[in-house]
């Protein structure tokens, strides 16, 4: 389904995309103040910090077709700081601490050297031997 989006006598987009069904049973057809638009998903790898947010805007591509545009942006010192007292205050287990730089749980306990491998239990605040099931 097609999506398209109204522009104004400056070129300037207004409002969201709407589907071209919609614009066929309001208008019977395709106003000349619309355009066509393409979603352009948020990429998974866009957010490079826990402090950044995803922002979409709605610009032209080469073609002169409308789309999504995607830019991280930096959160403000207040979400920030809430974000680290609402992380904090809801901890996934005992033993461990919150790094406030990455918002990453680190265990306060310090992994067995022995050569084997572990991982951490976050419920019982423990490293616990790993054990490959048996097929």
């Amino acid at each position: 389904m097609n999506l398209y989006i109204k522009t104004n006598s400056d070129g300037n987009f207004e409002g969201n995309p709407v589907f071209e069904d919609n614009l066929i049973q309001v208008y019977g057809g395709i106003p000349a103040h619309y355009e066509l638009f393409i979603r352009i998903e948020c990429p998974s790898n866009l957010l490079t910090s826990p402090f950044q947010k995803a922002e979409c805007t709605y610009t032209k591509n080469d073609t002169g077709v409308w789309q999504d545009t995607w830019t991280a942006i930096d959160i403000s010192e207040q979400e920030k700081e809430d974000l680290i007292a609402q992380t904090q205050s809801n901890p996934p287990g005992p033993n461990i601490t919150l790094n406030v730089s990455t918002l990453e749980w680190i265990p306060n306990i310090e992994k067995p050297n022995d050569g084997k491998t572990y991982y951490w239990n976050f419920q019982n605040g423990e490293w616990v031997l790993y054990t490959p099931k048996v097929k």
